[in-house]
């Protein structure tokens, strides 16, 4: 027995300077590490503002431990771009050990100064990783541009916009009553988070065929939420809003009160495109509103919805609600809670979708439909109307409403005032239900 101890007690300071393999550095020149992102990509970023920050994982897929000499960014203190790896601050951390199979995180910030300059530019840079006397490189590219950013609070009045910088919101923009904004064609409205253009006076929109306005959030794609969209007050009056698109609010255009209005809202907008809203596309009350060349479609609840008092036109206008990328919550038009008067027109238009029905009607509204194509159990008033007839959009899951040639929409319009489509093709004599016109 004491044999044992007294060889266990020899063999101790071995087992002790014993490692497991994957805590063993390794030398060879050949290992390398692994990224959850190469190359790292941002949308289009402002000047002068905070962003969120990014984060990637870096692996040591080996079976031995990497002594990582140093992980840096290229540009160092100079760079646009920040990073902290493993919680230490850079731009450059030094003598880090990566175990076999193991990670790290690396945190990415981003920011740089305005350059007075109206052309997009490149921010570049590169997280730079040694090790074996190797080197890794994860690549930060993002393209820069100086803005107008746009305080909370009210505007001056008769203010202009132009397309010169993208406009900035950084909160709750305000049209004073009696004053106005004019937002020229080509421009574009970025909203931050939370923000909203609240319309107490005017707002004029004067986009163009191939220049339209956009009114959207600082990121890009099917990111709906990030800002609160459009939102009139009573007394507000000569709202036009000519070839525009909002996107990626919480609801795109809606009608605020807290006290019931005495007067109604006036809007009219035409060749105007609205999509992904965590809401609706259109939420009024108390509004006159006439939509011509308009396109509905990804939003949340009901993508229009109309109630208490008003009116709604809509001529040559589509609805296209499907539930590829949200689960709906209503239909395509909602219209509820009438407290007075409250009728809706739906001239040569489209109300399409994947639900049973696409329009829900309180039974004390005024709601007539004339020459249209809509998804219902039962006809509304009007003649012309196409029940339950599937208009055969080119690609619903593209997001793609344009009609295919054996569309039951196509000459069954009728000749009007409305010459052309939401794209600007001349409609013919004959014109095609819905706000696009077919062309082979």
């Amino acid at each position: 027995m004491e044999r044992r101890i007294a060889i266990l007690l020899l063999l101790l300071p071995l087992l002790l300077q014993c490692k497991r393999k994957d805590e063993v550095l390794t030398t060879d020149p050949s290992a390398r590490l692994s990224f959850s992102e190469r190359v790292v990509v941002y949308d289009t970023l402002f000047a002068d503002l905070t962003y969120p920050s990014h984060r990637i994982k870096v692996y040591n897929p080996n079976e031995g431990a990497l002594a990582i000499s140093e992980v840096s960014l290229f540009g160092g203190s100079s760079s646009h771009f920040t990073i902290l790896v493993n919680g230490q601050q850079g731009p450059v951390v030094r003598d880090l050990e990566l175990i076999g199979g193991d990670s790290m995180l690396i945190v990415i910030g981003v920011f740089f100064d305005s350059t007075s300059t109206n052309a997009p530019y490149l921010i570049e840079d590169s997280i730079r990783f040694v090790f074996n006397g190797q080197e890794q490189h994860v690549l930060l590219k993002a393209v820069g541009r100086d803005a107008k950013l746009i305080p909370a609070g009210n505007l001056n009045c008769s203010t202009v916009w132009d397309n010169t910088k993208p406009i900035v919101l950084l909160g709750q923009t305000v049209i004073a009553p009696g004053c106005s904004l004019t937002i020229q064609k080509g421009t574009q409205v970025f909203a931050s988070r939370g923000s909203s253009l609240d319309i107490k006076g005017t707002l004029i929109v004067t986009g163009e065929k191939n220049d339209s306005v956009f009114f959207g959030g600082l990121s890009s794609g099917k990111n709906p939420g990030q800002w609160l969209g459009l939102r009139f007050y009573e007394g507000s009056s000569g709202n036009t809003l000519s070839w525009f698109n909002i996107e990626n609010a919480v609801t795109g255009l809606s009608f605020d009160y807290t006290t019931t209005p005495v007067t109604l809202v006036d809007i009219t907008m035409d060749h105007g495109t609205f999509h992904d809203f965590t809401q609706s596309a259109v939420d009024v009350s108390y509004t006159t509103l006439t939509a011509t060349n308009c396109l509905f479609h990804a939003s949340s609840d009901a993508a229009t919805k109309l109630s208490q008092s008003g009116s709604a036109d809509f001529r040559y206008c589509s609805w296209a609600g499907y539930s590829y990328d949200y689960y709906r919550q209503g239909p395509s038009i909602e219209v509820s809670d009438v407290s007075g008067v409250l009728s809706l027109s739906l001239k040569h238009s489209i109300v399409w979708g994947d639900m049973f029905s696409e329009i829900s009607i309180d039974p004390a509204a005024i709601v007539s439909a004339d020459t249209c194509i809509i998804k219902r159990t039962s006809a509304l008033l009007g003649t012309g109307t196409l029940l339950n007839q599937d208009p055969r959009f080119n690609l619903p899951v593209t997001r793609d409403f344009q009609l295919k040639s054996t569309s039951p929409a196509i000459d069954k319009g009728v000749p009007s005032v409305v010459i052309d489509d939401l794209k600007g093709v001349l409609r013919d004599a004959l014109p095609d239900l819905g706000c696009y016109e077919y062309k082979p």
